[in-house]
């Protein structure tokens, strides 16, 4: 793909086809993917965490249930 620096940015291109302003620092590209990565990650455990709390009730609703009943 053929890249159309962009006056002033010495990070910053333009796609030939589209025009589209891209960032070609890539060393700023590898920390952005890292940060994503690390954000799923983050969200990954946060899930994982309401689901185990979501299983200790229905297994504490079931043991009230067992003494009540």
């Amino acid at each position: 793909m053929s890249y159309i620096k962009v006056k002033g940015h010495s990070n910053l291109a333009r796609t030939g086809v589209y025009g589209s302003i891209v960032n070609i620092n890539k060393e700023e590209i590898q920390l952005a993917k890292k940060r994503k990565l690390e954000r799923k990650q983050k969200e990954k455990e946060f899930e994982d965490l309401k689901d185990e709390v979501g299983d200790i009730k229905k297994m504490l609703t079931q043991i009230i249930e067992k003494l009540d009943g």
